[in-house]
């Protein structure tokens, strides 16, 4: 009895040992890098998070897996849209070199949820009023290595109505 638990137990040991060691092998994986210099300009902390899931989606997209995409043409221009339920949408318009390199992006978004700077600026300069619209742009250009944020907000107070355009730092323009 003793020597057939103690086979039975080696057995056991002995498949678990081996189960480990098997070999699998992966289908063809394909890496790429992410447009992380366009991603490092147009986000930031306070980035709301509608824009964030559009940005990665452009810099995430494959120009060279298109099947327009001809490698003699030096650039590509491809829009990105995208609408949530609650009334916030968004277009980028990004321009796309031959090697799938972001090199401008034009961004418009309407009615997304403003950074708490850019609310509590509104509401500072203008206390009896309440945020009405907002639109959010952004510019990008690879090769002057720039971007530009800007808020347009309008605030209204019954029929009376500012119209507030706020740089991404707070400052009202």
């Amino acid at each position: 009895m003793k020597k057939l638990i103690i086979c039975l137990l080696s057995l056991g040991l002995f498949s678990l040992g081996t189960a480990q060691t098997k070999e699998i092998k992966l289908e063809n994986v394909t890496i790429r890098p992410l447009n992380l210099n366009y991603l490092k300009k147009v986000q930031d902390k306070e980035t709301p998070e509608f824009v964030k899931a559009l940005e990665n989606r452009a810099a995430r997209y494959d120009i060279t897996e298109s099947p327009v995409f001809k490698r003699e043409f030096d650039a590509y221009e491809v829009v990105f849209d995208a609408i949530k339920k609650d009334g916030a949408d968004g277009t980028i318009m990004v321009t796309f070199d031959q090697n799938g390199k972001i090199l401008s992006a034009i961004e418009r978004y309407k009615n997304v949820s403003l950074p708490k700077s850019i609310r509590d600026v509104c509401l500072q300069e203008y206390p009896d009023y309440k945020i009405h619209k907002d639109f959010y742009l952004v510019s990008y250009d690879y090769d002057e290595n720039s971007v530009k944020k800007i808020y347009k907000v309008q605030m209204r107070n019954g029929t009376s109505k500012k119209n507030l355009k706020i740089d991404a730092n707070g400052v009202i323009q």
